[in-house]
């Protein structure tokens, strides 16, 4: 069953969240430039995964990884999603250390009231 609209917020979700609370110190190019170079690594193992050239703002960036994820079935789409951000992450902590990259990914995983908690119990909340 393909990825819901739903279930794509979700899944874009936390990668919002990351944009935001890196954008200020590594800046929106710097984003898109880890997440472009994660896509690329997995693309080979995810061929549903497209890479492109025009993806040089952060908005541009999630709007094209969720066109990507409607045409997926769920499953897949939350599997890759995960070795997506194990990948980013390896990347941001070759690039900034291991202890900034868990506190910061720590920061954006947080709901506005400070709370920790998934993407999901977060939605849940609202």
């Amino acid at each position: 069953m393909p990825v819901s609209a739903g279930e794509r917020a979700r899944l874009l979700l936390p990668w919002r969240r990351i944009a935001g609370q890196l954008a200020g110190l590594i800046g929106e190019s710097g984003v898109c430039a880890l997440f472009g170079r994660a896509v690329r690594v997995l693309a080979p193992r995810h061929g549903w995964l497209s890479v492109g050239k025009e993806r040089t703002s952060i908005d541009a960036l999630l709007e094209a990884y969720g066109r990507d994820l409607e045409g997926v079935d769920a499953a897949r789409a939350m599997a890759a999603d995960e070795e997506l951000l194990d990948t980013f992450t390896s990347q941001l902590s070759a690039l900034i250390g291991t202890a900034l990259t868990a506190r910061l990914l720590a920061d954006a995983r947080k709901d506005q009231g400070g709370r920790e908690g998934s993407p999901e119990a977060q939605e849940q909340r609202k």
